[in-house]
């Protein structure tokens, strides 16, 4: 996968943009900026393998129900009479980094998203399955008005929306096939057994077009987007600059002649090219006992103290 190019503002070329990354908007504006225009993303957090291999196995096992045109046993256990939808592309909307694609026109945003499966109603409606996965002392029977449900929640909307954007059908009625391996067993034994639920949610997409426009009108803008309401990353930085500046500390100074942010200065060869608009390359002969700035100013070429 070739390395992304971050937004220019006005740019007349589509500008793709992922269901989690209009997630990462909707939490936090200012954060979405500042990764999709310059690069700054927030940190990852670890990837969670099980899960993954829980919606692998799953994926496999619904694949060749959808083969035979049949209600997977699971689904007949819980009532549910819908059949996995068969269709050439699902291998590619279910693919990371391709998933089901639409170009918004009005914004010039291409949306797009991986489901986890697509399953077929009585009427002959998509309807879209999200596949979740937990460990509990009893099963998850429902959502709550934690934050990250209400981000399952417009995960489904989502993708209902681009695939009515794609021309079909689609259930107002979506679905998480939450699986919830038991905790409460004497031994591992090498294996995990779950409890499966089907939990619906009527989706409402009316959200999805209006956060495009707004999406669009931040890129735009030269200045940065306003935090979101409780984005835990920003509070952290604001916490920070406004701790290390009551220590007399400012993590890029100012030079006091000029006014100009001053550049960091890196002594010796570095691994790798430095970004010239943060820091500044020194000699390699270092005295013994000499002083050396930390800080530069290219400006007027004025030495921090």
């Amino acid at each position: 996968m070739t390395a992304r190019k971050p937004y220019e503002i006005g740019q007349e070329a589509p500008f793709a943009i992922s269901r989690s990354k209009i997630e990462n908007y909707v939490q936090c504006p200012r954060c979405f900026v500042l990764d999709r225009r310059h690069k700054v993303a927030v940190p990852s957090g670890p990837s969670f393998t099980l899960n993954t291999a829980v919606d692998t196995l799953l994926k496999k096992e619904f694949d060749r129900h959808r083969e035979a045109g049949t209600v997977h046993p699971v689904l007949q256990q819980l009532g549910c009479d819908l059949i996995p939808f068969k269709n050439e592309n699902m291998d590619l909307w279910r693919e990371n980094f391709k998933g089901v694609r639409y170009l918004h026109e009005p914004t010039n945003l291409e949306v797009f998203g991986a489901v986890d499966d697509l399953w077929v109603n009585g009427d002959g409606e998509l309807v879209v399955i999200d596949y979740k996965s937990t460990a509990k002392a009893s099963p998850v029977e429902e959502l709550g008005t934690e934050k990250w449900h209400d981000a399952y929640r417009r995960q489904i909307e989502v993708y209902q929306w681009l695939l009515r954007q794609l021309g079909y059908k689609v259930s107002t009625t979506g679905y998480w096939l939450y699986e919830t391996a038991r905790n409460t067993a004497d031994e591992f034994n090498q294996k995990l057994d779950f409890d499966a639920r089907l939990i619906s949610h009527v989706g409402d997409t009316s959200w999805v077009e209006s956060t495009l426009f707004r999406i669009k009108r931040d890129l735009d803008d030269e200045r940065l987007a306003w935090s979101g309401d409780d984005c835990g990353v920003c509070k952290f930085f604001d916490d920070r600059a406004f701790a290390t500046s009551k220590l007399g500390e400012e993590i890029y100074p100012r030079c006091f002649v000029c006014g100009e942010q001053k550049k960091q200065t890196i002594y010796g060869m570095p691994a790798g090219p430095p970004d010239p608009d943060r820091y500044v390359t020194m000699g390699c002969m270092i005295t013994p006992g000499e002083a050396r700035p930390d800080w530069l100013c290219t400006n007027c070429e004025q030495e921090a103290d």
